[in-house]
């Protein structure tokens, strides 16, 4: 009896662990429908807002949901119902005539009918395709909006780094130039060789303007495109990028 027990525990464990695994393993795209977005890495929680905020993938997911709403074809009797309405013009013994009224209902159900059974088998197919692909288009939009962000930071920590690079060569022409304004100054050095440091310097200052320029055409492009009407949220993201080790990026 207790060997018996055992078995019967076992096989409800078996069942429930089966019906757990195919509880997940029906609803394959719930995650693909974001809440709020997980406290993980900064570059996550980028891709995480984008995905939940982008108005493409938002359009499509709605579609999605509408097509999961439509209901299934329901097979049912196949009948028809009429009514049918006269008068009818009678003798009686005293031969009066009158008229009375006749009507009648009439219900035909049919014995079989393919071809209501190949309508409905057909309807279900076509919703079924239009779901596959509509998820096979919101995964591919996803993709693509994911790869699109990756690229535009990946520019922008470049276009940081440069930048920080330029910044450090331009205080390093410009300790330069200053050095060298002192030894003219005390008749060590040529004046002409202010000219060359100082074209230097000014080359630098140049890149460091178009750099700054670059960096913020990229953030409002990126925000603007990817991010919808969470785009401050986006656009913070962003300004923090330079400030982050890399380890936290």
């Amino acid at each position: 009896m207790c060997t018996r027990n055992r078995v019967l525990i076992v096989s409800v464990v078996l069942m429930a662990a089966i019906s757990l695994c195919a509880g997940f393993a029906q609803s394959p795209g719930n995650e693909d429908f974001p809440g709020e977005v997980q406290e993980t890495n900064y570059l996550q929680q980028m891709i995480e807002l984008v995905v939940e905020a982008n108005p493409i993938l938002k359009s499509q997911r709605s579609l999605i949901k509408e097509i999961e709403t439509i209901p299934e074809s329901v097979k049912g009797l196949d009948f028809s119902l009429g009514l049918k309405t006269g008068a009818a013009l009678e003798n009686n013994d005293a031969w009066e005539r009158t008229i009375a009224p006749i009507g009648s209902i009439e219900l035909t159900i049919p014995l079989y009918s393919s071809a209501k059974k190949r309508k409905i088998a057909l309807e279900n197919l076509t919703t079924q395709k239009d779901l596959t692909k509509a998820w096979q288009d919101y995964y591919q939009l996803k993709n693509s909006v994911i790869s699109d962000l990756l690229t535009r930071v990946d520019e922008l920590i470049n276009l940081k780094n440069e930048l920080e690079g330029q910044k450090n060569l331009l205080s390093l022409f410009q300790n330069n130039l200053e050095a060298l304004k002192k030894q003219v100054e005390a008749g060590i050095a040529s004046p002409s060789n202010l000219w060359s440091i100082s074209e230097r310097v000014m080359a630098t200052e140049t890149r460091i303007a178009i750099l700054l320029s670059g960096i913020d055409i990229n953030k409002r492009e990126t925000v603007v495109n990817l991010a919808g009407t969470r785009w401050p949220e986006l656009m913070e993201m962003l300004n923090q990028i330079g400030s982050l080790t890399p380890a936290q990026e």
